[in-house]
């Protein structure tokens, strides 16, 4: 059975990234600007910080599943197929570019810290 989910899991994780940001952006204006609903929108922005780095773990795992089938030397001795070389290296001419890529979808630390924003952002907002 297929996962659907696993196809369009990238632009979930961007979709929820700006999603973090925009409500994030939300709670700490309302927060300078005293409104009365700036704990619940900083608790939905902690909320959703920690659901994006759940999903960014899931994105960065798939490549680590990648690596460990094609990184075999045995069954690809000289190296994963080319179309999965083009995926893991992406454009070398684009620096900005494969940085922002390889933290977003390679690296499990950067979901793991979205989980830590997002439970220290849900308790910053039980005391507001």
């Amino acid at each position: 059975m297929s996962n659907y989910f696993k196809r369009y899991e990238r632009h979930a994780f961007a979709v929820l990234l700006l999603v973090t940001g925009s409500v994030t952006f939300g709670a700490v204006t309302g927060i300078a600007l005293g409104w009365p609903c700036a704990g619940k929108l900083m608790a939905t922005a902690g909320l959703l910080a920690t659901l994006t780095g759940v999903v960014q773990l899931e994105v960065a795992g798939l490549f680590t599943k990648l690596f460990d089938r094609y990184g075999d030397d045995v069954n690809y001795p000289y190296g994963p197929p080319s179309h999965i070389t083009r995926e893991i290296i992406d454009n070398p001419d684009t620096p900005v570019r494969t940085w922002l890529r390889t933290y977003a979808f390679f690296k499990p630390a950067t979901g793991f810290w979205f989980i830590v924003i997002g439970t220290l952002m849900q308790v910053f907002a039980v005391w507001l």
